[in-house]
C-alpha cells in the first residue's frame, strides 16, 4: 500500500505538474498565442473569505451542479494564492518559447458575473481576489472574461432587473482597469412562471424578445467598456443546442444559437449584428 502524501508533499507534486502542462503548451504553440484564460471558474458563489467576498470553490464549497465536492480543485491543494503559480510559469515559458513578453494577456474567466440576484457580488469578490493576488508585487492579471450564460425573461420586472444588473457588471469590470471579453456569451428563454421554453416551443415573438436582448448586452459592452479595454465577445453556441434537457450536449434542446440547427440565420443573429453596429 501508498503511504499518503503529506499537504506539502501534495502541493510539490502539483505544483511540478502544473508546471510540466503548462510548460508544454507555451512550447506547443511556440509564442503564437497571445492570450490565455490561465484561470478558469476560481470564485464559488457563497461562502466568505473573511473579508466580505465569496470564498473560492473548493470541494468544500463547490459549485459543481450537484456533483456532491467530488471536483479537483487546485486551490485545496496550492492554498488561497495558488493563482500565483500558472500565472508566474505562463509567464516564464511563453517567454522561453519565442514569445514576446509584452504580448501575453492572461485572463481569469468565471461565470454569474451579472448575478442580479445578489447585486453582482461575484464579480465584486473577483476583483478583490485578483487586487490580492497581485498584491506581491509580482503577479499581473491582463483581463477579466465573462461567460454570460443568460436568458431572456417573460417576467419584464424580472428582466429589467437583470439588465440593470448587466450593465453593473460592465461598469464594475471598467472600473477594474482590465482588459474586459465576453467569453461565453449565449441565451435561453424563460417564460412567465420560470419555465425553460425549448427551442420546439418557441413562438417568432419570442425569438425576437431573444434579439433585443443580445442587442442590448453587445451594445453596453461598447458604451460601457473603454476602447483600450475591449477584447472582444465570443459567442458560445453558433447553432441552436440539440437533443433535449438531460442531454450531455449543453443547454440541450435550448435557442441558444445565433443560427437554427439547418444554420439559418434567427432572429437573435440581426439582434447581435445590430449590437454590434450601435443600431
Amino acid at each position: 500500500e501508498g503511504i499518503p502524501l503529506t499537504p506539502e508533499e501534495k502541493k510539490e507534486v502539483l505544483t511540478n505538474e502544473l508546471e510540466r502542462w503548462i510548460k508544454g503548451m507555451m512550447e506547443a504553440c511556440g509564442g503564437s498565442v497571445t492570450a490565455w484564460d490561465v484561470v478558469n471558474e476560481p470564485i464559488s458563489g457563497g461562502g466568505d473569505d473573511g473579508n466580505g467576498n465569496y470564498a473560492l470553490q473548493s470541494a468544500t464549497n463547490p459549485d459543481d451542479n450537484g456533483v456532491g465536492g467530488q471536483n479537483f480543485y487546485w486551490q485545496d491543494f496550492l492554498g488561497d494564492d495558488y493563482v500565483r503559480i500558472p500565472i508566474k510559469f505562463a509567464r516564464k515559458y511563453f517567454a522561453e518559447n519565442g514569445g514576446n513578453s509584452g504580448d501575453l494577456k492572461l485572463f481569469i474567466n468565471d461565470y454569474n458575473l451579472e448575478s442580479w440576484w445578489d447585486n453582482n457580488k461575484k464579480v465584486k469578490s473577483l476583483i478583490n481576489w485578483i487586487k490580492r493576488w497581485e498584491s506581491d508585487g509580482e503577479t499581473k492579471i491582463d483581463g477579466i472574461g465573462t461567460q454570460m450564460h443568460v436568458a431572456y425573461r417573460a417576467n419584464a420586472a424580472d428582466q429589467q432587473k437583470q439588465e440593470e444588473h448587466v450593465v453593473k457588471m460592465f461598469e464594475i469590470l471598467a472600473k477594474s482597469g482590465k482588459l474586459v471579453k465576453v467569453s461565453e456569451l449565449d441565451m435561453g428563454y424563460v417564460d412567465e412562471s420560470g419555465t425553460t421554453v425549448l427551442t420546439k416551443d418557441m413562438t417568432e415573438e419570442q425569438h425576437k424578445a431573444m434579439a433585443e436582448y443580445y442587442k442590448f448586452i453587445v451594445k453596453k459592452y461598447f458604451e460601457i467598456i473603454p476602447v483600450a479595454q475591449q477584447y472582444g465577445i465570443t459567442q458560445w453556441c453558433a447553432t441552436d443546442a440539440p437533443g433535449a434537457p438531460g442531454d450531455s450536449n449543453w443547454r440541450g434542446g435550448e435557442p441558444v444559437g445565433l443560427w437554427d440547427s439547418n444554420y439559418n440565420r434567427k432572429h437573435t443573429y440581426a439582434g447581435f449584428a445590430d449590437g454590434l453596429a450601435g443600431k
